[in-house]
């Protein structure tokens, strides 16, 4: 078995180092980087399938500090093992670890500077030429995946192309694939893309250039249309934290960046309604962004407003991405509210004249 196809056999990718073994036909050593200690030990091991009433093995301690896995079947369904300490560690994947090693392995600029944990992340990107390329998540979901898409949220917020990664073909339940396919985004299985080497190494299976050859056409074809989209063409070292958007009328701002201020209606940054010539719902989630210190909450009292303001989030974020250029995220979550990455301001608008509450900007 490979080591993709056993981290989705596994919860957390963690197992003690007996069963890694095994899985891996006695290939521990090369996936070792890519696994923490969990500081706790197993107390059964693992049994050969088909398994009896009395499996697991369970783990004893012997006076004379021997260390078996005694199957409690009987007659015994299978043997008994004699271990080592080292034997019944538990190693868990170290997402971290793995992020990095794949990073490198494929080539990918714009790493962040510190990999998170969360269920799914970036890990780079990856250039076409200069300035133009697709950002690249990876996800590992193991046996129980989740069943939230809001899981989401940050990769499907970006524009097309963009691509995650998973350890295997199935890895994404079929219900959360279809909704990352109605919103663009590529998939890939690392099991045709990396490789273990003698040192443990990850390398590629063949050139980047090669693997991701349909999404580099993407960027490539669109451009040329990207160019000409832009409300503002950004240096490509450009920074969401280098922006501020300040409101000095209900449909004006002003975007200042190193120095240049310029002015925007929301057509001008493609928030303006073309059936009817009204400013988008987008619009007035910006406005609510500014109106509230650049924060606003990610859940609320009724399930159908969080969900509202989750899409609202995700059509201003492709908007502020399109109109700037700028490939990250400027509304992460950070501990339950959508932060705004640029400086948002309204300290011109008469104070109370929207007289609107938080809740009626996902309408």
């Amino acid at each position: 078995m490979t080591f993709w196809k056993a981290l989705d056999m596994l919860a957390d990718g963690a197992t003690d180092r007996q069963e890694w073994t095994q899985l891996l036909d006695g290939d521990f050593g090369h996936i070792r980087p890519m696994l923490r200690s969990t500081g706790s030990t197993a107390s059964s091991i693992a049994c050969p399938s088909p398994a009896g009433e009395g499996c697991p093995r369970r783990v004893v301690h012997h006076d004379d500090g021997s260390i078996r896995a005694i199957c409690g079947d009987s007659p015994k369904a299978c043997d008994d093992l004699h271990l080592t300490k080292e034997d019944i560690l538990v190693y868990g994947l170290d997402r971290v670890a793995l992020a990095r090693r794949l990073a490198d392995a494929l080539d990918l600029s714009i790493q962040p500077a510190r990999f998170d944990r969360r269920p799914v992340f970036r890990i780079g990107s990856h250039d076409v030429f200069a300035g133009r390329g697709f950002p690249v998540f990876l996800t590992v979901p193991g046996p129980f995946p989740s069943e939230d898409a809001a899981q989401f949220d940050d990769l499907i917020s970006h524009p097309s192309p963009k691509l995650l990664l998973a350890p295997t073909k199935t890895s994404i339940p079929a219900h959360l694939a279809a909704v990352l396919n109605r919103n663009g985004v590529s998939r890939l299985a690392l099991e045709d893309l990396v490789v273990f080497d003698d040192r443990g190494r990850l390398l590629p299976l063949q050139p980047t250039t090669v693997m991701f050859a349909g999404l580099r056409a993407q960027v490539a074809g669109g451009a040329a249309d990207a160019a000409s989209n832009l409300a503002w063409a950004l240096p490509t070292d450009a920074r969401w934290e280098e922006i501020r958007i300040s409101f000095v009328a209900d449909e004006v701002v002003n975007v200042s960046f190193r120095g240049e201020t310029r002015r925007f209606e929301p057509d001008g940054l493609g928030m303006k309604s073309a059936k009817n010539g009204k400013p988008k719902a987008a619009w007035a989630y910006l406005k609510a962004f500014a109106m509230e210190g650049g924060r606003l909450p990610v859940h609320h009292a009724k399930s159908t407003d969080t969900s509202k303001h989750q899409k609202q989030k995700q059509a201003l974020s492709k908007m502020l991405r399109t109109a700037f250029g700028i490939a990250d995220d400027p509304l992460p979550t950070v501990a339950g509210e959508y932060v705004a990455r640029f400086v948002a301001n309204a300290d011109d608008l008469q104070q109370g004249k929207l007289g609107q509450s938080r809740r009626k900007f996902a309408n």
